[in-house]
């Protein structure tokens, strides 16, 4: 089961592995990146950061359309991080089997626009966002879990 679906262009790192994997109780994280799963230097180093007992999958955008139905029936919780807002789209255009997303950090760029203390979006990244609200996907950032979530309504 599908637990969280987070936008966040570090993919493996502090916050995800301490606060995020401990309260969905994860058992998986799926990491969709085409650079990074295409990299294996990026790869190796992303793989020593996961705890002991957590799978970790590295899937291209084009490969996590073809394994979601598998994904979906895993009996396991699954945390999939998205490291771009265009994958996100690609993902949830071909498949529709993502209804919720929450945007955790994104690289803070010259023109990007701020949407919250960790996410800045540039043209390319509010476009695609608009995208996926006009599918009726949910948005909202959210650092941790002890944060409160913050619909994204607009950009």
């Amino acid at each position: 089961m599908i637990k969280l679906v987070r936008l966040d262009y570090r993919l493996v790192h502090g916050q995800i592995l301490a606060a995020w994997v401990n309260h969905l109780s994860a058992q998986r994280i799926i990491l969709v990146d085409d650079a990074a799963a295409n990299d294996e230097m990026k790869s190796a180093a992303l793989k020593l950061a996961k705890p002991a007992g957590i799978r970790l999958n590295f899937f291209t955008v084009e490969k996590a359309i073809t394994k979601m139905p598998k994904i979906l029936e895993l009996n396991e919780n699954i945390m999939m991080v998205f490291g771009t807002t265009k994958a996100l789209v690609d993902v949830c255009k071909a498949t529709g089997a993502i209804n919720e997303i929450q945007y955790g950090a994104t690289f803070n760029k010259d023109g990007s626009k701020q949407i919250d203390q960790s996410v800045f979006l540039d043209e390319s990244e509010q476009s695609d966002t608009r995208e996926l609200l006009a599918m009726g996907v949910k948005l909202y950032s959210q650092q941790t879990p002890s944060f409160p979530k913050e619909p994204i309504t607009s950009v």
